[in-house]
């Protein structure tokens, strides 16, 4: 086995849309000589050279320098001197006959006259061309062992025998080119990806990333670009419904459509910033109010409510899709019910439960209650959604964003002077610390519109904090750049909720601060569903096994170890990185990783194509980037050529 194999096509394949492919280029130590490069690798010959090197014969090619071997005797007549096929004991293929008397010595079906030379080396190149029987014979890949007895002379992992039968126009260049079509895509790559390697432009547009690992190849590097913004999200509108936020919601049930939803989804381009679309958007909505006794709520009031009786019904505000109607989103039907339903009314005094209810949203406790007279009990949510997290059921591997709308301070909020008196609150009551550290173990970040019609100020100092607290922000570049939370810097207009929440989300998505990671995992798709994450349903696939009868292979276990790279741009954007993880990424800006791959396990009999998937995500396991921050990985595993003795 040719050690060297391939080593630098390990670097991967990137291929461009519209089956367009990159440019590949071979680094010097390739163990790679692409035909007419003029390189020679180790082992390879020069015709001034007085005897051979030491090549996979050990000194196999003895010519002197005057290009003749000094006796032409050509018992078989093809063409090569018997002295340059080894004397009579040489027998390359292992059939009886030694080579001197054998027309193809390596058995791989190319006549050893035809394998003699090689027109596709440069001029200069020993092998180019040949005038008699004693000239040196052509190794075109540059590993000491001849053509003639070498089983892939190109050394691009197709044995010569199968590039025979895809020869292009009848040149045989396919035999000793590693790119028989000239389109900037290695021919092994090509079978591997189904297309045709003597057609240009015939790559899939479909290929991704690409690793070609031999068997104990050595470990191989590619290194590519991942964007990370903001593209799968769970947006659970928190609403204060006590009596002085009636004119915010009426703006929000009328922009819920118009403005909310289309902003959200397709983003803003021509916003002062820009605000970058969340593709994948999930809505839901739950209210806010105090525990149910004066002097801090009224009778009817809750902490926190999830489900709403909606007319004869009973609905609850989990997350769920927009609806689509074949022309545009609108909110999901729920929310659009229950938003519909609110009435602002009740309270009693200024602060509101909201670090309750925070805490309540995030927990989804079970027999959890608060006692003062008479007692107030939360009703554990069922969520339909499988694995889903919280009250609100907030996916798995999506981003928890709680949009929190209110006028007021927090009972048992930063502020002390607003805390529950504990001898007419009793029961299970909960600080502020537990709602941080329960958003903060759900990984929520918090999006703060402070709605002017309360005390100035009051709800936007605990929002901040609160903002703060669960590093929700964003990064403004202006001034030497700088860190802020997600929550304006003055209160906002009843009639202007709904224009500062796409505008604070559109911060999130395109500014917000967030730790980035990979993760790497096998692929396997049932078929029908969307199973790279670019928004189009896949073909079912499994690896194949590496030997008969044997389960699908986990090509994830190829790759080593992915780690960051720092990037080029200045000032930098992230706040610092180790070897896995950037910290502090300021919104989408994208991110580089090196992918290390090795094989040392698979010694195919025929070449195997493997896939896996690369993401990235937050250290918790929140998705970023959308399609963009995926990459299907494509590992090409050449067929075991064992050296010819």
């Amino acid at each position: 086995m040719k050690q060297n194999r391939l080593r630098s096509f390990g670097l991967g394949l990137s291929f461009l849309a519209a089956a367009a492919a990159l440019p590949l280029a071979c680094s010097p130590d390739s163990g790679i000589k692409p035909v007419g490069s003029g390189a020679s690798g180790s082992g390879g010959m020069s015709s001034s050279s007085g005897a051979a090197g030491a090549g996979g014969d050990g000194g196999s090619l003895f010519f002197d320098s005057g290009g003749t071997c000094g006796d032409p005797t050509d018992k078989d007549k093809d063409l090569i001197a018997d002295f340059l096929e080894l004397g009579p004991d040489k027998d390359t293929d292992g059939d009886g006959t030694p080579d001197a008397l054998d027309n193809d010595s390596d058995g791989d079906g190319v006549l050893d006259a035809d394998e003699a030379a090689n027109p596709f080396l440069l001029n200069d190149e020993p092998g180019q061309t040949r005038d008699d029987s004693c000239d040196p014979l052509a190794d075109s890949d540059g590993d000491g062992d001849p053509d003639v007895r070498d089983l892939d002379s190109d050394n691009d992992g197709v044995s010569d025998t199968q590039e025979t039968t895809y020869d292009a126009d009848g040149t045989k260049g396919c035999r000793v080119r590693i790119d028989c079509d000239d389109d900037g895509v290695i021919d092994l790559v090509e079978l591997a990806a189904g297309s045709n390697p003597t057609e240009k432009g015939s790559v899939p547009v479909d290929a991704g990333l690409y690793f070609v690992l031999p068997y104990q190849g050595g470990e191989q590097t590619k290194d590519f670009t991942f964007s990370t913004g903001v593209a799968k999200a769970d947006i659970y509108f928190l609403i204060d419904t006590t009596a002085s936020m009636q004119p915010a919601i009426d703006n929000l049930k009328a922009s819920i459509d118009t403005e909310i939803i289309p902003t959200i989804l397709n983003g803003d381009p021509a916003a002062s910033p820009p605000i970058p679309a969340i593709g994948d958007a999930w809505i839901g909505v739950g209210e806010v109010r105090d525990v149910p006794w004066l002097p801090y709520g009224q009778d009817g009031d809750a902490l926190y409510r999830y489900r709403f009786q909606v007319g004869a019904q009973t609905i609850s505000g989990d997350l769920a899709p927009p609806v689509f109607d074949g022309q545009k989103y609108t909110a999901p039907v729920a929310t659009k019910q229950i938003l519909g339903a609110l009435t602002a009314g009740g309270g009693g005094d200024a602060p509101e439960g909201t670090s309750q209810a925070l805490w309540l949203a995030a927990t989804n406790p079970n027999n959890y209650a608060l006692t003062i007279g008479g007692i107030w009990n939360y009703p554990q949510h069922a969520c339909p959604l499988m694995g889903g997290i919280g009250a609100p059921c907030f996916r798995p591997e999506s981003l928890p964003i709680f949009v929190l709308i209110t006028d007021a301070a927090f009972h048992n909020g930063p502020n002390v002077t607003h805390q529950y008196d504990g001898a007419k609150v009793g029961g299970t009551v909960k600080t502020y610390a537990d709602a941080v550290a329960a958003l903060n173990n759900v990984n929520a970040k918090v999006v703060g519109v402070p709605v002017a019609t309360g005390s100035p100020g009051a709800a936007r100092a605990d929002l901040t904090d609160l903002a703060t607290q669960t590093g929700s922000l964003y990064h403004d570049p202006a001034f030497g750049g700088k860190d802020y939370p997600l929550v304006p810097k003055t209160d906002v207009g009843s009639g202007s909720v709904s224009k500062e929440v796409v505008r604070l989300l559109g911060l999130l998505a395109g500014a917000g601060l967030h730790d980035v990671t990979t993760a790497h995992e096998n692929y396997a798709c049932d078929g029908g569903v969307d199973c790279t994450g670019d928004g189009v349903p896949d073909l079912a696939y499994q690896n194949p096994p590496v030997d008969q009868g044997m389960v699908p292979f986990d090509a994830s276990t190829l790759i080593t170890k992915i780690e960051t790279l720092e990037s080029a741009a200045t000032p930098l954007p992230y706040a610092s990185r180790t070897e896995t993880t950037f910290y502090g990424l300021q919104g989408d800006a994208p991110v580089s990783f090196r992918v290390h791959a090795v094989n040392n396990t698979i010694k195919p009999a025929t070449l195997l194509v493997m896939r896996a998937l690369i993401r990235v995500r937050t250290p918790d396991g929140q998705v970023l980037g959308g399609k963009n921050g995926i990459k299907l990985v494509y590992f090409v595993i050449p067929q075991y050529i064992p050296k010819v003795k």
